[in-house]
């Protein structure tokens, strides 16, 4: 690729791949690829025939055993001694969509066994997050054996020492960071056990729920190690669900199951998932991860944020239309609440964060913040000032919940490792974190992570960065290569989609629409018969002045397909540019880079 453009874009810290022509030149004659697909997997670090083949067919990729999990066999000879004894076994999954997701697949493997199971997801606001002493009593007293987690128990000690206490066994399937000891449960399913053996780090909650019914049925001879089990892909709908919406990286084994998983999602077999992309607009559409990220998965978190979490599995377990209607529009109405709660709150962050210079790490705490939905706010704080930020609701008896966000650069669940000193209790990952932490320690654990940021992150850590993947012509940008990048899909976390570089295109009827959204046609100079329909989506306010009628520009941005009254047609969507300032492309290697 060319270099940067003399003049900086108008957001983003553009970053420039470097171009190996020769690696390039072999993946396009070996797959039949263009030079921006070659150049998209090459960004990927797939550059090993091998690897890309691999890729490209993912469905054919063995799975790792899952008995490669420590304590797996520990935990299949407990189960299939609760089924053998017909003991009560409750699943208590999370609130978010991978717990509720989790604990879904759980229940309905459970039912196929032909052993039902209570399945409890707890209140946000009176049970605080996983499992807890209090609900592990009442199980007891219900006649429980046998509590199996999902997407929770790592850091639940109390929780378990109380079940244990109570002559109930407890199996933990959880994806979240191991603090500095493990609950003494009967077993520990977790990826990043410091013990652990299992190869695949980035399943998050739902997966390791899989493995576990996998390794039963292997269990009784009725699948092999490195193929999913038939009688499991009616259940990777769930897989997709929990897996884009919680972030998981879309690479290794994550990727052909989520991949099968949206495929279910879009050929609507559920009916819980009719009744969401009903009301979520998206009835009788493809699903892909944005329309997870951005549509169904918001609309089954917003239970547990402001409503009732156990609403979605009650969605997704249903097998009446109706029932599946009524959670939908519960869930639909739970989420608009949750969008009104979030746009008071965000408008009164952003206004306290615009009075006066920013901390390393944001840290604000106010009694009139709702808990449910600062995690979404700190996300958004991290997309407008690239800085890691941790929010929390004080309530009246002096105690905090938090939720935070993260940076690239900055593992938060380490950080808060850190300031173990100043918290009642924490728990998460690399990019997300929740806390609990006593009013009068705010402030002191607000000036510790500015330290422990300030030590831990590069000195450009405030910029936020945009990787380009390709430069392109207006004419490359259709269908066909819409269509290979399809092979590299899905896109999300650990997979993103492909950023193009249009150099010099000259802007035609730039128009602000929606709520300062830019929309307007580009084409090259040289072809300005060849036009490109484009969409900059929240970008008027920042852009507006800088892209001008017939002023060429530098714009960087993905593609997609835009569906509307019946047509298709493939759109730019816009997420940066600048004045053209670079020079014109001389030879294939700048012009095609």
């Amino acid at each position: 690729m060319d270099a940067q453009p003399q003049e900086q874009p108008a957001k983003f810290h553009w970053q420039v791949p470097t171009i190996d022509p020769d690696q390039r030149r072999t993946l396009r004659q070996q797959f039949g690829l263009s030079r921006i697909a070659a150049q998209v997997l090459l960004n990927r670090k797939l550059n090993d025939p091998a690897q890309v083949a691999t890729f490209l067919t993912p469905d054919k990729a063995p799975l790792y055993d899952p008995y490669l999990f420590r304590d797996m066999r520990r935990a299949v000879a407990r189960v299939e001694q609760a089924l053998t004894a017909g003991e009560g076994v409750a699943v208590y999954g999370d609130y978010d969509v991978d717990g509720i997701s989790g604990a879904t697949l759980l229940a309905e493997f459970f039912d196929g066994l032909g052993h039902p199971v209570t399945v409890v997801i707890p209140d946000r606001f009176v049970d605080g997050y996983g499992l807890n002493p209090e609900r592990v009593t009442a199980l007891a007293g219900d006649g429980i054996g046998l509590i199996i987690t999902a997407d929770n128990g790592t850091s639940a000690h109390r929780a378990v020492a109380r079940a244990a206490e109570l002559g109930v066994d407890v199996i933990i399937t959880d994806h979240h960071e191991v603090g500095e000891s493990m609950p003494p449960a009967y077993a520990l399913l977790n990826p990043h056990r410091p013990d652990g053996t299992y190869p695949e780090k980035n399943l998050c909650g739902v997966g390791v729920a899989l493995k576990l019914c996998h390794a039963i049925l292997m269990g009784r001879g009725q699948a092999e190690a490195e193929v999913l089990p038939e009688v499991l892909e009616p259940l990777l709908d769930l897989f997709a669900l929990g897996t884009v919406a919680d972030m998981a990286p879309l690479r290794g084994e994550n990727r052909p199951l989520v991949r099968r998983g949206l495929a279910l999602l879009s050929r609507e077999a559920r009916p819980g998932v009719v009744a969401l992309k009903k009301v979520a607009g998206l009835a009788g559409q493809p699903v892909g991860a944005g329309q997870v990220g951005f549509h169904l998965g918001p609309r089954i978190n917003a239970g547990g944020r402001v409503a009732e979490g156990s609403q979605g599995v009650r969605l997704l377990r249903a097998q009446d239309p109706q029932v599946a209607q009524q959670a939908a529009d519960y869930l639909d109405d739970a989420n608009q609440q949750r969008r009104a709660i979030e746009s008071d709150t965000l408008e009164e962050v952003f206004g306290l964060l615009d009075e006066g210079p920013v901390a390393d790490c944001i840290v604000l705490a106010s009694p009139d913040w709702h808990a449910g939905v600062l995690g979404i706010i700190a996300s958004r704080v991290v997309e407008r000032y690239h800085r890691p930020c941790l929010l929390i609701a004080l309530a009246e008896n002096g105690v905090g919940k938090g939720s935070g966000r993260s940076v690239p650069g900055l593992h938060l669940f380490d950080a808060l490792a850190e300031c173990t000193d100043l918290m009642l209790g924490y728990g998460g990952h690399m990019y997300a974190a929740g806390v609990t932490v006593e009013a009068a320690q705010v402030t002191a654990l607000a000036e510790r992570l500015a330290q422990v940021v300030s030590a831990r992150m590069t000195t450009d850590r405030f910029r936020l960065p945009l990787k380009l993947d390709a430069s392109a012509r207006v004419a490359e940008v259709g269908r066909p290569l819409l269509d290979e990048f399809e092979r590299l899909a899905p896109f999300g976390m650990g997979n993103p989609e492909p950023v193009l570089l249009l150099k010099g295109v000259v802007p035609l009827q730039p128009q602000r629409v929606g709520q300062d959204h830019l929309r307007m046609t580009l084409c090259d100079a040289a072809a300005p018969h060849v036009r490109l329909p484009a969409i900059g989506f929240g970008c008027g306010d920042w852009l507006g002045d800088l892209i001008k009628e017939g002023q060429p520009v530098d714009i960087a941005g993905t593609i997609n397909l835009n569906r509307w009254q019946g047509r298709e047609t493939v759109q730019f969507r816009i997420k940066d540019a600048c004045r053209v300032v670079s020079a014109p492309a001389s030879g294939e290697r700048a012009a095609h880079a």
